[in-house]
Formats: C-alpha cells, sequence, structure tokens
C-alpha cells in the first residue's frame, strides 16, 4: 500500500512538473503559441504526452487554441490568475522612482526587467538619453534568459540546475546562426558572478552598452533586473563604477518594497462585507 501512494505521488508530481514545463515553453511565444511539434522538440517531450496534457490544460481554460489554427497559447485563465496576485508580485509600481532617478541621474536609459519562465521580460523604461531611437530593448519585449546584460543579471544568480535547465531549453529554442551567444555563456555568468553585474556591448546597434543587476529577494533569489544603457565608450572607469553603485542602490530598495509587499495583509474581499452587510435572503431576491 505505501509504494502504491509512494508511486502515485510520483506521478502526480511529474505530470504537474511537466504541466508547468509546457506553461513556461508557450510563453516564450507570446500572443502567437505554437504548433504541437515545435512544443514538443524544446519541452524535449513525447508528442502524444505533450498532446495529452495540452487538451486537460485546454479543458481547464489555462490554455487554449486560437481560432483558425493549430497553434496552442497561455489561456484566459493564466491571466487572470496573474491579476489576483499583482499587489503581491508586481515590482512595475515599485520601481517606478528608481528608474526616473537612475535615468535623470545618469543620462542613460534605465530598464526594470523581471524573470518569466525562460525568458526576461522588460517590464518598464525611464528613458534620458537624447538618441532615443538608437535604443533596442521595448517595454513588453521579451529576450531569452542569457541574451543582453538585462537577462545575464538574472541568469548568473539562479541556482546551477536551474541555469542548465534555462540554457539547454535556450539553445533548442534559437535560431543555429544565433546559437553563438551561448558558446561562452558559462564564462559570462562566472564573470558576472565575480563583479556583481552583467555588461553586455550591443556590438551591431549603434554602439550601445548595457549595465544591469540582479534584483534580489529575502532568499537571494534573483526576480529582476535593473538595466542602464548608454554610449559603449562611457561604460568604462570612474563612470561605469558609479553607475553600477547606483543600481545596486535602487536594487535593493526595490527588493525592501517587494518584501513589504508581500507581507501586507490585503484588504478583505468585498464581496464577503457585502454578504454581510445586506443579508444572504437579499441576494436571491
Amino acid at each position: 500500500m505505501a509504494t502504491t501512494t509512494s508511486t502515485t505521488r510520483m506521478e502526480g508530481a511529474q505530470s504537474t512538473a511537466r504541466a508547468a514545463l509546457l506553461l513556461r515553453t508557450l510563453a516564450t511565444f507570446g500572443s502567437m503559441g505554437a504548433p504541437l511539434m515545435d512544443i514538443s522538440r524544446l519541452t524535449d517531450l513525447p508528442k502524444a504526452t505533450v498532446h495529452r496534457l495540452l487538451a486537460a490544460m485546454v479543458d481547464e481554460r489555462l490554455v487554449e487554441r486560437p481560432a483558425g489554427t493549430r497553434n496552442y497559447r497561455l489561456g484566459p485563465d493564466i491571466f487572470a490568475f496573474g491579476i489576483a496576485v499583482r499587489t503581491c508580485f508586481d515590482l512595475q509600481p515599485l520601481a517606478g522612482a528608481s528608474l526616473a532617478r537612475l535615468a535623470e541621474g545618469t543620462g542613460t536609459a534605465a530598464y526594470l526587467g523581471v524573470r518569466s519562465g525562460y525568458d526576461m521580460l522588460c517590464l518598464d523604461k525611464h528613458v534620458a538619453v537624447a538618441d532615443e531611437a538608437g535604443l533596442l530593448l521595448e517595454v513588453n519585449d521579451r529576450w531569452p534568459l542569457g541574451i543582453g546584460s538585462f537577462s545575464l543579471a538574472v541568469l548568473a544568480f539562479l541556482p546551477e540546475p536551474e541555469i542548465q535547465d534555462v540554457i539547454g531549453f535556450n539553445r533548442r529554442r534559437v535560431r543555429p546562426e544565433d546559437t553563438l551567444t551561448f558558446e561562452h555563456i558559462a564564462e559570462s555568468i562566472l564573470k558576472t558572478r565575480r563583479n556583481g553585474y552583467a555588461r553586455r556591448t550591443m556590438r551591431s546597434y549603434k554602439g550601445n552598452a548595457g549595465v544591469a543587476v540582479p534584483i534580489l529577494d529575502e532568499r537571494n533569489y534573483p526576480i529582476g533586473s535593473l538595466c542602464a544603457v548608454a554610449e559603449a565608450s562611457r561604460m568604462k572607469g570612474g563612470y561605469l563604477q558609479e553607475l553600477v553603485g547606483r543600481l545596486r542602490h535602487e536594487a535593493a530598495l526595490i527588493a525592501k518594497l517587494y518584501e513589504s509587499a508581500r507581507l501586507q495583509q490585503q484588504q478583505e474581499e468585498k464581496w464577503r462585507v457585502a454578504v454581510r452587510g445586506s443579508g444572504s435572503r437579499h441576494l436571491l431576491g
């Protein structure tokens, strides 16, 4: 009996892990979604297994198939679930003042990013540079973890098993000509850890460079990053060190606000107040 119970728990845990993997994978495709074949290839799961799990999640509105396509994408309930806990985990309203101080105080474009599965999602930006047209990263852009300083700052401080999982997934995901990005990723991760910040030069895009630091929660787990972008020629010496110091200071402030928001007691649901206040007999009549 004990063996049967243990086996059932293991199977349940495996199904949950696979379902979570599918949801993370679908998130990388955004609103376009992806066909079954691509999802199977990226997750390294058999097509039959992927089809079975996706069909179950479609029934639960966690996944949907857009009309006129054979693709799968995240469903409406995923969106609604996120709204329910937005005040606990959303960094955007907590970081607005920090982004403004960074951009205006350093003459850069300041970005806020959060991890979203195998991606980094750009949540917000504040621009103080004159040539905004030279900027590549925009709000709501999703970049694979490991590409760009704002994502490397998070990848480098993840636990080692997660790092290997992310790198393996994103190697399968990018086009063959883009895999060069991951050739020296181990060296980039070690350098980022040693320095405490990530620096990447966008050689193909007007000579800009990005410098980013992680936003760490109370467990020292990277939940997001702060990034400053400016001309690569400026990112050196005293200017670079001062910029990194400012980034770290603002990241620490955001982390404190984040932990306070998570611990704050939430207001009682208004429907409970309404039921008690009006009397249940009036709700049906």
